[in-house]
């Protein structure tokens, strides 16, 4: 006998961009064809650490994502999401905010991809790199049900030496650390097949 059934709908998964990024980045579309079996979501993240961890915890208390990806600082920001049944994978994670934010140089800078919210560019101030300094200072890593570290070994923007130091401070909180020299900073085609062996491993 024929029994009906309501078609199963796809684990959620969360997609989470860089500082001066946005959804439009096309990374979470590179995702969703590479990972079809997640139905993808990517919030718009604002250059305040403390709003866009709100805003994120909000997405994943709302959606209950079975997976969570983040590049740069939205990597950073992926460790202190509060997602314990979640994977989380975070691609060379941007810890120390404050220094990137100096070496890109203080005043006004446009954003690299299109903005849902209307912005077109942003400021760094000092005010703006102690907000990260002190996030940083308070926050938590968190642990979800896998927790891997993605890193590059040619990192631009990072650097080498930094990378090795956020891949200690992952180490130490219980990530697997990956590396890899298919890609630099930016999470290209070549990260995202390599986010897909890992996921499927």
């Amino acid at each position: 006998m024929y029994s009906w059934e309501e078609p199963k709908q796809k684990p959620y998964a969360i997609y989470i961009h860089g500082f001066a990024s946005s959804p439009k980045s096309g990374t979470r579309a590179s995702l969703a064809r590479a990972l079809p079996e997640y139905e993808w979501l990517a919030p718009e993240i604002t250059h305040d650490p403390y709003e866009s961890l709100a805003i994120l915890n909000e997405w994943t208390h709302t959606f209950q994502p079975a997976l969570i990806v983040g590049t740069s600082m939205g990597g950073m920001l992926g460790l202190y999401i509060d997602a314990p049944a979640a994977v989380k994978l975070v691609i060379n994670p941007s810890l120390e905010m404050e220094r990137t934010l100096r070496q890109r140089g203080y005043g006004k800078h446009p954003y690299l991809q299109e903005r849902e919210d209307g912005e077109t560019e942003f400021i760094i101030d000092e005010p703006m790199i102690q907000r990260f300094v002190s996030f940083r200072k308070e926050q938590l890593i968190r642990l979800g049900t896998r927790n891997i570290g993605l890193f590059s070994t040619d990192d631009e923007l990072l650097g080498h030496e930094m990378s090795k130091r956020n891949a200690r401070v992952l180490a130490d909180a219980g990530f697997d650390i990956v590396w890899s020299d298919k890609f630099g900073h930016r999470c290209n085609d070549n990260a995202v097949k390599q986010i897909t062996k890992l996921l499927h491993e």
